[in-house]
């Protein structure tokens, strides 16, 4: 498993459990999580129009939330057996 080290804290956190990488990824469905920079949801939707070129891949769900926070629970819901990748997406 791949460990993210983050420099700024001084506590150790516990392992994240990844999922497993597809073994292929044509078909897959995209989630996008747009955080309400600018450009942000452009960059996103042109990601994901590369990917659907590329793979067959199909944007299912698109999210909007605050710059610097958390998705909310119902958000993670909407992503949840819809999506079998998510992008967070910045802008600027």
């Amino acid at each position: 498993m791949d460990e993210i080290l983050d420099p700024t804290i001084t506590t150790a956190r516990e392992p994240i459990a990844y999922v497993p990488r597809p073994r292929r990824l044509e078909g897959l469905r995209i989630g996008l999580i747009e955080n309400t920079k600018r450009n942000s949801e452009e960059v996103l939707k042109r990601l994901a129009e590369k990917l659907a070129q590329a793979h067959g891949m199909t944007l299912q769900v698109l999210v909007h939330k605050p710059q610097r926070a958390p998705l909310q629970e119902a958000q993670i819901a909407e992503l949840k057996d819809r999506v079998d990748f998510a992008i967070a997406g910045v802008g600027d």
